[in-house]
């Protein structure tokens, strides 16, 4: 079976992928279209999360992720796993102006000294220009997080919207559906 997913906005081609997987019978195959390098990763990030064998074919501008449904995908979902903490981040800063930014820079400081740190960040709307100026005061902050083993996930389609898909430096690309999942999933949520 193919998928085209070429030109679909974020979360679509891994919702759909996720629809075609799930109507696919074990032993069959599927080839998902893909045009954006933010979907291409999101996808392969889904199908690594599923436990899946997956070939990459890049073909200039455009990619054919190849797989085979089998018996091994773990449907995450159903998972019973342990609770940890999700820091969500919605800006760049902590309330307004400069002392907003040093507020940022003082929390995310602090971050790395805690017994009980967050296992993920997930970075939408401004907060993901963090992410991409190492000249923003948070960044080096930021940097030591992801060091000591914080996964940071910054929105593919925020970074789209302020034109920085390809100047990600700290973390990968995200997208709703996996930022949804851990907002209603087992996470304990602290938003700033």
């Amino acid at each position: 079976m193919k998928i085209d997913c070429r030109d679909l906005a974020c979360p679509r081609p891994v919702m759909e992928t996720k629809k075609v997987l799930e109507e696919l019978k074990e032993n069959e195959n599927l080839e998902i279209l893909l045009n954006s390098q933010a979907s291409k990763e999101n996808v392969m990030r889904f199908l690594k999360s599923l436990n899946l064998e997956f070939s990459v074919k890049d073909l200039g501008d455009e990619s054919i992720i190849s797989i085979t449904k089998d018996s091994n995908i773990i449907q995450t979902q159903e998972q019973n796993l342990q609770e940890y903490n999700v820091l969500f981040l919605k800006s760049d800063k902590v309330g307004e102006g400069e002392l907003g930014k040093n507020l940022m820079l003082g929390f995310l400081k602090t971050l790395k000294d805690l017994p009980n740190r967050p296992q993920k960040i997930l970075c939408v709307n401004e907060s993901v220009l963090i992410n991409v100026d190492s000249s923003h005061l948070a960044f080096e902050a930021m940097r030591e997080l992801e060091n000591l083993g914080v996964e940071i996930y910054s929105c593919g389609a925020c970074l789209e919207f302020f034109g920085k898909s390809n100047a990600l430096k700290i973390g990968k690309i995200g997208n709703a559906y996996e930022i949804l999942n851990e907002l209603f999933g087992k996470a304990k949520i602290i938003s700033l």
